[in-house]
C-alpha cells in the first residue's frame, strides 16, 4: 500500500472525503497500474528505442526487468531476440499475457514471462542485452537501487548491454505541479483518471497521484486512488553511480516531450536513455 502522506493537492482532498466504493490501491496494480503502463508511453515510444539501440539479436538472448505490460520484451522480439521478460506484478504479467495474444506467434514464441523480484533476481543464466524501462530504474531507493545494478551484472555478459531509462533534472530547476485528466472506458464503463506530478528538484524527488472514476450503466461510481514517489537524477551524478557500480556510458540520449502534442501528453516531462557496459 502507498503512504497516503505522499498525497497532494486535490488527491488529498478525495482521500479526506472517503467517498463510497473508494479503493486505496496498491502501485502499479489493478485499473491505474494498467492505465500508468499506458501512459509512460504516450509521449515517449521508449520500447522501440530499446530494441533499436539493442544492437543485433545475439545467442544469449535479451533480458528485460520490471517488464510490465510486455512493450520492451515485444519490440525485442520483432527485432528477432530471445527475451525473458520479469516482473513481480502479477496485474502486468497479466497485461503482457494479453499483449502477446495481439501479436504474430512467430514473434511470441521468443518471449517468456516470470514472475519474480529483480532485487533478488538469479536465473543462472547471462544475456546480451539487459533492459529497464518504463521509468522504473526512478523507483528505486539508494539501496536497492545498488541490488539492481547487481543483479544486472548477475545476468549480463562479457560485451552485453545495460539499456535503461530515468527522469533527469538540472541544478537551478524550480518546482512545478501539473494535474492532467484523462477519459477513460473500461469493461462498459465510462470515467476519467487524474494524473499529478509534484516536483521538488530539490530533493530529487517527483510525487505522482492517480485518481479514476468510473461510472458504471447503472450509475454506480468505482473510486480509485494511488501515489508513488520518482526519484529525480541530475545526470552527471548518475553518470558517477553507474561507475561506482562497474558500469561506463556507452551511449546517452535525451527525449524531451514537444507540449504542442496532445497526444503526448504526460506529467513525466524529459526522461534520458543510457546505454551502459561493464566498464573493463
Amino acid at each position: 500500500m502507498f503512504d497516503k502522506r505522499s498525497l497532494f493537492g486535490p488527491f488529498a482532498e478525495i482521500e479526506r472525503l472517503a467517498l463510497p466504493e473508494t479503493t486505496l490501491s496498491t502501485p502499479f496494480e489493478g485499473l491505474l497500474g494498467l492505465f500508468y503502463t499506458t501512459l509512460v508511453t504516450r509521449a515517449h515510444d521508449d520500447s522501440s528505442w530499446f530494441a533499436d539501440h539493442a544492437g543485433p539479436p545475439g545467442a544469449a538472448g535479451a533480458l528485460d526487468l520490471c517488464c510490465g505490460g510486455g512493450r520492451s520484451a515485444l519490440e525485442l522480439a520483432r527485432k528477432g531476440w530471445q527475451v525473458t521478460g520479469v516482473d513481480q506484478s502479477a496485474t502486468q504479467l497479466g497485461a503482457a499475457r494479453r499483449l502477446m495474444r495481439t501479436a504474430e506467434s512467430e514473434v511470441t514464441d521468443r518471449i517468456s514471462l516470470v514472475r519474480g523480484d529483480i532485487l533478488t533476481l538469479d536465473l543462472d543464466s547471462t544475456f546480451d542485452v539487459v533492459v529497464i524501462g518504463g521509468l522504473s530504474m526512478t523507483l528505486f531507493e539508494p539501496e536497492q537501487r545498488m541490488k539492481t545494478y547487481a543483479a544486472v551484472r548477475r545476468h549480463l555478459g562479457a560485451g552485453g548491454r545495460f539499456l535503461f531509462d530515468y527522469i533527469p533534472y538540472h541544478p537551478g530547476e524550480s518546482e512545478r505541479e501539473a494535474v492532467i485528466a484523462f477519459p477513460i472506458r473500461s469493461q462498459g464503463r465510462r470515467g476519467f483518471v487524474l494524473v499529478g506530478a509534484r516536483r521538488d528538484p530539490v530533493q530529487q524527488r517527483q510525487v505522482t497521484n492517480m485518481y479514476a472514476e468510473l461510472v458504471g450503466a447503472e450509475g454506480g461510481t468505482q473510486r480509485t486512488l494511488t501515489g508513488f514517489e520518482f526519484r529525480l537524477d541530475e545526470p552527471a551524478q548518475l553518470m558517477a553511480e553507474l561507475a561506482g557500480n562497474g558500469f561506463r556510458l556507452r551511449h546517452g540520449e535525451r527525449c524531451v516531450t514537444d507540449e504542442g502534442d496532445a497526444d503526448a501528453e504526460t506529467p513525466f516531462g524529459s526522461r534520458e536513455y543510457v546505454v551502459a557496459e561493464v566498464a573493463g
